[in-house]
């Protein structure tokens, strides 16, 4: 049955469709010119009702207008008369395939209407169509208002969906959330499931329960668990999925509902336990049952008693001064005095355990308990209760006693022999033990002191090991000892301090100390103390002849940064006055011009070379005495290679150039900028140099997730095998190097700024066919980049 109830005949007859209608047919009979219009509702066929006329006062009568409207639907077609009098009558359909409506117009006297007046009169029919539609839509909304206020206010979880299973409404109960339950419409659960992180398995069980009750048009019903996240309760549904179907039998929606049954399936649970433990209980129960009545002295007991004592009694009746007489004698005083104080109180129960006597002359050892019954006085009349017979749990409890009573001897024995050992073991060791109270006092100092310090143990005993301890170290002794007693720090403490011995010298002692409790409770401390003053007499060497190797270092630096300034001026002028003999032969003719040209090239190759080995080794030296600059930024490593090559190489002899390739989209680094420029100039510089007259030389950056790779690469003539692992020692240079320019520092310096950007150099290399050497750097996370 489809949901929505709404009728044609609902519609028409809504005071607001009728006067909007009899607005439009009053102005349309003006138009026309035609003084009586009629829009009748058609139902079952051929009863009607007129929904709006003009001139209601009309000589047209009811039975004129059925005839006309019978006529209008068995033609299904528009009537018209214009005899003696003109009428049209014209089918409407509202909606469905039949009709359910008509318009009829009405004159006194014949006519033709004109081409205008049709036009307005199948206007006026548009116009009534859009008036009815209007009208629906408005009472839809009226009704699915009060239908969507009537779900969301109700307990009951509610569910609407297409036959997608996507959600199409939601109710408050179902979710609470407002922003999830948004979110949710026009999703489906596995896209719920995702949302909120849960498992996928509850949106393929609930997807085969709703393809079944669609396919079967069945109701399905079952019980849904879930476990909350944040509280880890489990809480319990009952879900059912309700198909609904159209008029016509096809799937309109899904309506689902739920309703939390947590408390009742915990009461069902509860109960269940309880009945449970109760009928196991009484299966179980091997107690004597009891009935007193305080006013005859006489008790009735179950059919347990004579099987738990023995006694028999006629009818299972006994008076009550003969049950007492049972009581051990032992027992009596004790049992009376408890019996009497509670039957004079207004307590409603008792208890107690007292040996009773057996048939067979044995005592048992029984637990009785009792509720009490009291007249609107509060005197007690009656009592019922059970005794239980717990003579093997007294004899358990007894062994239990002698075990624990052993057991605390052997732990004494065996405490006194442990300590004894570690007495044993704390007189003989090399190391210092001491046990401390917790006030620091001296309580135990093994033996070892005498050799450690001088003293002997009798003469420390009671004293405070705060009174020997160096100044300088006596804050950090009283915070560590402070802080390890009031447990503010771990139960194990360690600390290196000075001591004064009998001498007055001090002595290092490395210490460790862990406290002793007992039951839970700091009642002491122990510590053990080694002697570790040479070990701190060869730390202070190592750190003074560290000083002096700094100090070394940095008189090494000076004294090269001094010879290589010393060394630039004679190089400046030997260099410039090569450059003018140069710049003189030129304009004069000399017999030996060549050779005196040789010469001056010579001279200045060399002193050229000279400056490079200068300026390696200072940039060396300035390394390792630390003071290179190193101020890593974010830059663009594809920028800066562009820049090395337009400014260093981008004309070189014989047209070779640098050819670039880049592979990736983020190039950036972070690293020092300088240092950087350094590298790339150097093995740009060995590609031109060793490779002269032979192809370009390729540059190649790749970058991906991870890493940029730099890879340079000649076709120059290549390295041996054997001096390739020897590339990035000082002043170390190829075999195959001979008559070719060069200091033999500049791969070192180029591994030791590499390393220090957090990159890696590798070399590549086929003697006579070419060299790659490969720079590797970890690419910079853009959370990390500034801005």
């Amino acid at each position: 049955m489809p949901l929505n109830t709404v009728t044609p005949k609902t519609i028409l007859s809504t005071p607001s469709f009728q006067k909007e209608c009899l607005s439009i047919l009053t102005l349309t009979s003006k138009i026309c010119e035609i003084p009586i219009i009629i829009l009748s509702c058609v139902e079952y066929d051929t009863t009607a009702f007129i929904i709006a006329q003009t001139e209601t006062n009309s000589k047209i009568s009811k039975k004129k207008l059925e005839t006309l409207n019978n006529s209008i639907i068995v033609n299904k077609k528009p009537q018209v008369n214009s005899d003696t009098t003109f009428s049209m009558g014209i089918p409407i359909i509202f909606e469905g395939d039949t009709i359910n409506g008509t318009l009829s117009l009405w004159d006194y006297k014949p006519r033709i209407l004109e081409d205008i007046q049709l036009k307005t009169i199948e206007n006026l029919l548009c116009q009534i169509q859009n008036l009815y539609l209007l009208e629906r839509q408005k009472i839809e909304l009226r009704e699915k208002d009060l239908y969507k206020k009537i779900l969301d206010f109700l307990p009951t979880e509610i569910a609407v969906f297409d036959n997608n299973h996507k959600y199409l409404y939601v109710n408050p109960a179902a979710i609470q959330n407002e922003d999830l339950r948004n979110y949710i419409i026009g999703k489906d659960d596995f896209e719920y499931a995702k949302h909120t992180q849960r498992d996928t398995q509850f949106a393929k069980e609930r997807r085969e329960r709703f393809s079944k009750a669609a396919k079967l048009n069945t109701i399905i019903e079952w019980i849904d668990e879930i476990k909350k996240k944040d509280t880890g309760e489990t809480s319990f549904y009952t879900r059912k999925y309700a198909p609904v179907f159209k008029e016509n039998g096809t799937f309109e929606m899904m309506v689902g509902f739920g309703v939390d049954i947590t408390a009742q399936k915990n009461a069902e649970d509860a109960l269940k336990i309880s009945n449970e433990r109760f009928s196991y209980a009484s299966q179980a129960t091997s107690d004597a049952l009891w009935d007193w009545d305080l006013i005859t002295n006489e008790i009735i007991v179950g059919e347990t008693y004579t099987a738990l004592f023995g006694h028999e009694f006629i009818e299972n009746r006994i008076s009550a001064l003969s049950c007492e007489n049972f009581i051990h004698p032992d027992d009596k005083e004790s049992y009376t005095q408890k019996f009497e104080e509670i039957l004079n109180s207004n307590s409603l129960k008792w208890s107690d355990e007292y040996r009773y006597l057996k048939a067979d002359g044995t005592y048992a050892y029984v637990s009785d308990k009792a509720i009490i019954i009291r007249d609107k006085k509060g005197k007690a009349v009656r009592m019922i209760g059970a005794i239980q017979d717990i003579t093997k749990r007294k004899n358990v409890e007894e062994q239990n006693r002698l075990l624990i009573e052993e057991n605390n001897r052997n732990k004494i024995i065996q405490l006194n022999e442990a300590k004894n050992m570690y007495r044993l073991l704390a007189d003989n060791t090399v190391d210092l033990v001491c046990l401390h109270n917790l006030d620091t006092t001296f309580e135990y100092i093994s033996p070892s002191i005498m050799k450690l310090m001088g003293y002997t143990p009798e003469e420390l005993i009671g004293q405070f090991p705060m009174q020997y301890v160096h100044p300088k170290d006596l804050e950090l002794i009283q915070h560590s000892f402070t802080s390890f007693i009031s447990e503010s720090e771990d139960e194990n403490a360690y600390v290196e301090a000075r001591f004064r011995n009998k001498k007055g010298d001090y002595v290092w002692f490395e210490i460790k100390a862990t406290i002793v409790k007992e039951n839970g409770k700091p009642v002491s401390f122990q510590t053990s103390a080694r002697n570790i003053t040479q070990q701190k007499e060869v730390q202070y060497a190592m750190k003074k002849a560290l000083a002096q190797e700094r100090e070394l270092n940095e008189l090494r630096t000076n004294l090269v940064s001094t010879i290589s300034h010393e060394f630039r001026t004679p190089m400046t002028t030997i260099r410039t006055s090569a450059e003018l003999i140069e710049m003189y032969i030129e304009g004069h003719n000399f017999v030996h011009s060549a050779q005196l040209q040789k010469r001056i090239n010579t001279i200045t190759e060399e002193i050229d070379r000279i400056v490079e080995l200068m300026n390696a080794v200072l940039t060396i030296s300035k390394d390792d005495a630390g003071k290179t600059n190193f101020n890593p930024i974010y830059f663009d490593l594809k920028q800066i290679c562009m820049d090395v090559i337009e400014t260093s190489y981008s004309h070189q002899f014989g047209g070779r150039k640098v050819l670039t390739s880049f592979v990736g989209d983020d190039f950036t680094v972070f690293a020092d900028k300088n240092l950087m420029e350094y590298s790339l100039f150097n093995l740009l510089n060995n590609a031109f140099k060793y490779s002269e007259g032979t192809d370009h030389i390729k540059l190649n950056i790749i970058s991906d997730t991870q890493k940029i790779q730099i890879q340079i690469i000649d076709k120059g003539i290549g390295i041996p095998e054997k001096d390739v692992p020897k590339l990035f020692n000082t002043f170390f240079r190829a075999s195959n190097t001979e008559g070719i320019q060069g200091t033999g520092l500049g791969l070192y310096i180029v591994k030791t700024f590499t390393e220090r950007n957090s990159g890696s150099i590798q070399v590549e290399s086929t003697l006579g066919k070419g060299t790659t050497v490969t720079l590797e750097f970890p690419i910079s996370k853009s959370s990390f980049k500034q801005p």
